[in-house]
């Protein structure tokens, strides 16, 4: 992450654009061998990426859940409570908009080329077994954390280090390699005839991504502003620097010390605004959120899958909410810890994967921007509520 937040800003969309890029301009004139090859890395660093996810798992949520437990309990008892509404609400909105959208009779079935002999294999797999399930890390992280509070804390802060520095390390060797994932996966798709279509096929659903989610954030701010012009022009002027960073960096943690100095103008309790934006700028992702399940609905739609009735979303929704305790606010990182998830409770194919995730890291700036944006909203709720509940 300290690599990536070092970076000058636009370097890492434009890295990842023309990886995503790179396939679609030069596919057709490489052989078919170099192609296998490339798109066998890609798989390999795929398998590495599931293999290592419940390790990062429950060192995010482990530290998370200690840097909640030091705020104290009624903070703890408001900002989880508080974070996992605004997901899980975010996520349902975002299926009823991914619902009209293909009701409305958009065209988003793709042209694929249906000869078997024709489809890109690998050259070689690497197959790994994960020693324990994404649930279970997940279930650790959120159970030791809390009672860890209670032990000693300098030898709790050292674990905690450990830990965080290990993560830090962990995304240091990964972002730089994504590129390769990005490159080869989307080989798999140009090969197969299917990226050529996308920018054409895709556009309603992108477009219907940014209409909803950034009216809805701007509605937010409206309705915490008391519906005043001129203060939801001063919240948008204050977390604006923010929302450029993270354009840049792809990256809410980038955008970190911005988003705690809007947060501090924009806050009648200047205190709060440290607690609530560092508390949540891992786990709550407005833009993931509204973007994930849209565009995994839309995938659904042009692999000719079945898209989930509300019974099956509900309970895909709550694994996605419960995963968002796990996210990295880096460069990609949002889509990462969500591959398990889109793949157990989605029935996602390994190239239904790919392409999920080239779309999101290819429209990663924009969602982050959401990301940043939500969480201003979120903190001046947050303080509101502590006013009102601890002022009485």
């Amino acid at each position: 992450m300290g690599l990536y937040t070092r970076a000058k800003p636009f370097v890492i969309p434009f890295v990842f654009l023309c990886s995503f890029l790179f396939p679609l301009c030069i596919g057709s004139v490489l052989s078919v061998g170099v192609k296998s090859f490339l798109y066998s890395i890609s798989l390999s660093i795929k398998e590495c990426l599931i293999f290592s996810l419940p390790i990062i798992i429950f060192s995010l949520v482990f530290c998370s859940t200690i840097r909640l437990g030091v705020n104290t309990v009624k903070y703890i008892l408001i900002i989880v409570p508080l974070v996992c509404c605004s997901n899980f609400l975010n996520t349902i909105l975002s299926y009823l908009v991914s619902l009209m959208v293909i009701d409305t009779g958009q065209d988003i079935q793709l042209v694929r080329n249906t000869i078997g002999d024709s489809q890109l294999s690998s050259t070689f797999e690497i197959t790994l077994k994960n020693f324990i399930s994404n649930d279970l890390a997940l279930l650790f992280g959120v159970i030791l954390g809390p009672v860890t509070c209670f032990l000693n804390k300098k030898a709790v802060s050292q674990i905690v280090k450990i830990l965080e520095a290990g993560t830090k390390c962990y995304f240091k060797v990964l972002i730089p390699i994504m590129p390769f994932f990005i490159i080869g996966a989307s080989l798999k798709l140009q090969h197969d005839g299917v990226l050529s279509q996308m920018f054409e096929r895709y556009s309603p659903i992108l477009l219907m991504f940014v209409a909803s989610a950034y009216c809805f954030i701007l509605l937010q701010y409206f309705a915490l502003a008391g519906f005043s012009l001129e203060k939801v022009v001063t919240y948008l002027k204050n977390i604006f620097p923010a929302m450029v960073t993270a354009f840049g960096s792809m990256s809410s943690a980038s955008a970190l010390p911005l988003s705690i100095r809007a947060a501090e103008k924009n806050l009648m309790q200047r205190d709060n605004a440290s607690v609530i934006v560092t508390s949540t700028v891992n786990i709550h992702l407005v833009g993931d959120c509204f973007f994930i399940p849209m565009v995994a609905m839309a995938v659904m739609a042009s692999f000719g899958v079945q898209i989930p009735y509300v019974s099956n979303y509900v309970i895909f929704a709550i694994h996605f909410v419960l995963a968002k305790f796990a996210v990295a606010a880096v460069p990609g990182g949002g889509i990462l810890v969500m591959l398990p998830i889109l793949q157990q409770c989605l029935d996602f194919s390994p190239e239904m994967l790919a392409f999920v995730t080239a779309l999101y890291i290819l429209f990663d700036p924009v969602i982050t921007v959401c990301n940043v944006g939500g969480n201003g909203a979120l903190a001046i709720l947050f303080d509101k509520i502590t006013r009102f509940k601890f002022k009485r």
